[in-house]
């Protein structure tokens, strides 16, 4: 047990190290050189700060900004390569050594591992300032949660790690979903109680940063996906009444899109630090067109802006012309600067329109609904009928969240259509099964007590 201590604290090291690393641009501190002991970081105000960046600078990576998008929009009815050749993902047959989703794990508990070791060194500290602990504690408990909120959405149940001490954590078991989504709500209520309300504690008041309406945006999320209607409305209003920071964007463009660093609609972004492009316009949904729309030509109704400003023609390997996805524009240029968007105001009226139709809110969730739909040029709703409304909402949120974080493959899984959807989809070898990723092979490995998901 002692070499197993050893061999983490060397890890506890090196994910310290790139966490720390590339943050010019949000915090110029220089670290000790000969050593990175808890004692030494969350010795000082500076120091900490850095530790608390690097907890976002370890989300600057492929999973964030690249898996979150494509493998989803592959395993669902969303995406499919300009190729039309087949994946694990398109056909939904992951293997559990699969590379890409092994990393995804790899990602997510790294990123949770920075945050419990935050919290636990600024809880051991008695010399930081108090005003400033409370609100690290509260980015990191954000960040756990947002990490936990997707682990759990991916995997099912999955082991609840809460500290740094990998003597407790390495043979950690499952946990159950339910247990897992207690603590995210019980993160994500700590952190809205702590974190600032605007962006001026930050950078040149960048929206690279948790406040408490990107805490408040995520537990209406949270819980539209438990059910609890009235909760999720009440969280969608807290961010959308916030005026005086957020307004949806109007009249489209390249450069005026809720894609663009800071704009208005903008709750939550990730940085890309030293440049100005996005991965996600640069690499991944290239003006090439690498994935294209399954159903780009039937989805957008006549005029759809969207359409119009996030999609491109491109020709497919059999000469057909289909849509792809083309939200963000920066490949590799200075302008437009872009970010990943992670939470957008547009998200919060979809959450609240049908939190408020599951109400009976009718005229409610039309008003919130003709919010996205006249952003998009198209005429106001005039449905009343509960099951055509909720028909509606569904396919407005595939028009204004597609090839976004995954929110088509969760939506379908969370209103228990996913087997119907996808069983009809052509390509797919569809099973109740494939709703749940595998738990990584080297996870499982490694850890005795964790055990696979079902069909794998």
């Amino acid at each position: 047990m002692k070499n197993i201590s050893i061999k983490y604290t060397y890890i506890f090291s090196f994910f310290l190290l790139l966490g720390l690393t590339g943050c010019d641009d949000m915090l110029d501190v220089n670290l000790p050189s000969n050593e990175l002991s808890s004692t030494t970081i969350y010795a000082s105000d500076p120091t900490t700060e850095a530790a608390v960046n690097g907890i976002y600078n370890s989300m600057v990576t492929g999973t964030y900004y690249g898996s979150l998008h494509y493998i989803f929009g592959e395993t669902s009815d969303e995406l499919i390569l300009k190729t039309q050749l087949a994946t694990v993902y398109t056909t939904n047959e992951i293997p559990v050594n699969d590379g890409t989703t092994g990393t995804m794990w790899t990602e997510f508990y790294k990123t949770i591992y920075n945050a419990n070791s935050v919290i636990e060194g600024i809880n051991g500290s008695t010399t930081l300032s108090a005003d400033k602990s409370v609100r690290w504690i509260a980015e990191a408990k954000f960040l756990r949660a947002y990490c936990y909120f997707y682990l759990t959405n991916i995997y099912g149940d999955v082991p609840l790690v809460l500290t740094s001490n990998v003597d407790q954590s390495a043979l950690a078991p499952r946990t159950t979903q339910t247990e897992v989504y207690n603590q995210i709500v019980l993160d994500l209520t700590d952190a809205a109680n702590n974190l600032p309300a605007d962006y001026t504690k930050y950078t040149s008041s960048q929206r690279i940063r948790a406040t408490k309406w990107a805490a408040d945006a995520l537990l209406a999320r949270v819980n539209l996906y438990l059910g609890k209607w009235s909760e999720a409305s009440t969280f969608a209003t807290t961010v959308i009444d916030q005026t005086a920071l957020y307004k949806m964007i109007q009249g489209l463009t390249s450069t005026n899109s809720p894609f663009i660093a800071d704009n208005t609609e903008a709750i939550w972004q990730i940085p890309y630090f030293n440049t100005t492009y996005s991965y996600e316009g640069a690499a991944l949904f290239t003006t090439a067109g690498t994935y294209m729309l399954r159903k780009g030509n039937t989805m957008f109704e006549t005029g759809d802006a969207r359409k119009t400003n996030w999609t491109i023609s491109v020709t497919a390997s059999d000469g057909t012309t289909f849509l792809a996805p083309r939200k963000y524009k920066n490949a590799y240029v200075a302008a437009p600067v872009e970010r990943s968007t992670v939470i957008r105001l547009a998200e919060l009226y979809l959450i609240r329109a049908e939190a408020r139709l599951k109400s009976n809110d009718i005229t409610g969730a039309q008003q919130d609904i003709n919010v996205i739909r006249n952003r998009a040029l198209l005429p106001s709703t005039t449905l009343t009928d509960p099951t055509q409304l909720a028909d509606l909402i569904a396919v407005e949120r595939q028009r204004e969240l597609f090839a976004e974080s995954g929110h088509r493959w969760f939506d379908l899984k969370r209103s228990g259509t996913i087997d119907q959807v996808l069983g009809a989809t052509a390509g797919k070898t569809w099973t109740a099964a494939d709703a749940l990723f595998p738990i990584p092979e080297t996870a499982i490995r490694s850890n005795p007590f964790l055990t696979q998901n079902s069909g794998y």
